[in-house]
């Protein structure tokens, strides 16, 4: 076989397996690892944001008894706070930006930025008209977190929605109330006809929590996802998950040229979010172009790899979720309302040390 044909591939199990983590090491013919078979699991790359029709719609991409997650217009005030009792929920700004409110304080959310908002803290956001944010709701609690201090870099990017809908904010959407409010709680296992609606006033939610009882101590995490990077990713192994839990962990990439090594994960499904510039992904099942606002998912088992296009490009940024356990899809995510793209405008204000 000739060495340029050859690629090396790397197994991983999942990251609480009784096994090693890293269980195996191969080279292979590359073109036995790129479009060589086919899979009924595997879904075709799709335009997350395309599958929203109207302004503050939320839909549901990836489920399984431990996860739902998706992508949802914000578009205006939401009236009501919600309070998810028993899991976890987690914000990515993809465009336009998000006013949070929450028991733990105000927070402002732009492209890039990522938020954790712990179970039981009632929450409501408030969106510019091109707001649009993935989110994951988790039942298992996250348990590991990088922080701000890791961040290295100070990064502003600018994502500019074109060809896709021009939407206003609605009349009723204008405002929030600040006086008398509602919140709705939520729970994991809800049917669709449970209700729980409790009155409250602003001043007893916004901000009244903190995770001790003699200070003032906040419990939410956000950090700029893309300014966390010490290194290209894969430089000295897998990167640092950002946040990781029992059976979900996210992680971000930054990748120059090809990755090291094609990837097969055994005990993990993993989806990649594109954020900025253009690269192929290669699978087993097939290649496919991806630009900002693109979706690739991988199921276990399947090698896959990713080149950046042009090869020395530096502009790649992505986002992952992992999952030990299988997603179902409960919608057609071929079904685009739109044919819209994304351009990425980026200021660097303090760049990463790797960089320089």
């Amino acid at each position: 076989m000739n060495a340029q044909n050859k690629s090396r591939e790397f197994m991983t199990t999942w990251h609480a397996s009784p096994r090693s983590y890293l269980p195996a090491w191969a080279q292979r013919n590359k073109s036995s690892l790129m479009d060589s078979g086919t899979s009924t699991r595997a879904l075709p790359l799709f335009r997350a944001f395309d599958l929203i029709g109207k302004p503050n719609e939320r839909v549901t991409l990836l489920v399984n008894s431990d996860q739902r997650i998706g992508v949802e217009s914000v578009c205006g005030a939401q009236q009501e706070f919600s309070r998810h009792i028993d899991f976890d929920t987690v914000l990515f700004q993809f465009a336009g930006t998000t006013t949070v409110e929450t028991e733990f304080g105000v927070h402002e959310m732009v492209p890039g930025d990522l938020m954790h908002i712990p179970e039981g803290i009632a929450h409501r956001s408030t969106g510019s008209a091109d707001s649009l944010r993935w989110f994951a709701h988790v039942n298992s609690p996250f348990t590991e977190f990088m922080s701000v201090d890791d961040q290295v870099s100070h990064t502003v990017f600018n994502v500019k929605r074109i060809n896709g809908p021009q939407w206003t904010i609605p009349s009723d959407r204008l405002t929030a109330p600040k006086g008398h409010v509602v919140e709705r709680m939520i729970c994991w296992n809800d049917r669709p006809d449970d209700l729980s609606i409790f009155h409250r006033e602003y001043a007893d939610l916004v901000p009244v929590a903190s995770t001790s009882p003699r200070e003032s101590k906040s419990g939410l995490f956000k950090v700029r996802a893309f300014d966390l990077f010490k290194e290209i990713a894969g430089t000295s192994g897998e990167p640092k998950p950002v946040l990781r839990g029992k059976h979900l962990e996210l992680k971000v990439y930054n990748i120059i040229g090809e990755q090291f090594a094609f990837h097969r994960a055994l005990r993990s499904e993993e989806v990649r979010i594109q954020f900025r510039g253009k690269a192929l992904d290669m699978s087993e099942t097939g290649n496919a172009d991806t630009r900002p606002g693109t979706v690739t998912m991988i199921p276990r088992g399947i090698g896959h790899s990713v080149i950046t296009d042009p090869v020395d490009c530096q502009d790649f940024l992505r986002m992952n979720f992992y999952s030990e356990l299988p997603w179902s899809t409960p919608v057609n995510v071929t079904h685009h309302y739109f044919e819209s793209r994304f351009e990425i405008e980026t200021k660097v204000l303090t760049p990463a040390p790797w960089k320089k």
